[in-house]
């Protein structure tokens, strides 16, 4: 029996904006490079690629506007897809600072309808030791620009 992933980062929030639109930024291309990333560290639209179905590709890399050599990579396969209800994809991080070689990582985005709104919650890990609060820092920062492009 497979051990589930464990996911060391739990986020929750509740955007004015359907399940159907919310789903649609983490799975378009283009939508999702607007908002992924922290501010500084945007995601490189030509790198994007989601073949949004189970066993499909995922990958995409975020570039330093200060330094463009600074890059970290995502490489990984959605292992659960529910149209606007449920992503879950499993992978591994290249190039994040402060880290050597690859990071395995898991990615569960569950969308709840409340209201003609979306509740949104993101678990991800696990996370190297000591990189848990960079995690939930990065993902504290994405959401507002999640919140921008849904309000748009």
């Amino acid at each position: 029996m497979t051990e589930p992933p464990a996911y060391d980062v739990e986020i929750s929030r509740v955007f004015d904006a359907p399940p159907g639109r919310v789903y649609e930024a983490f799975t378009d291309p283009d939508r999702f490079a607007a908002w992924y990333g922290p501010p500084g560290f945007p995601v490189d639209r030509d790198s994007v690629e989601l073949d949004v179905r189970v066993g499909g590709q995922q990958r995409f890399t975020m570039v330093a506007d200060a330094d463009p050599s600074m890059r970290s990579g995502f490489d990984g396969r959605f292992v659960e897809v529910v149209p606007n209800e449920l992503l879950a994809s499993s992978g591994s991080w290249e190039g994040i600072p402060g880290q050597a070689g690859t990071w395995p990582s898991n990615l569960r985005v569950e969308l709840q309808e409340q209201d003609g709104k979306t509740r949104l919650i993101v678990r991800e890990g696990p996370h190297s030791p000591g990189t848990v609060d960079m995690g939930r820092q990065a993902w504290e920062l994405m959401l507002p620009k999640l919140e921008s492009l849904l309000s748009s």
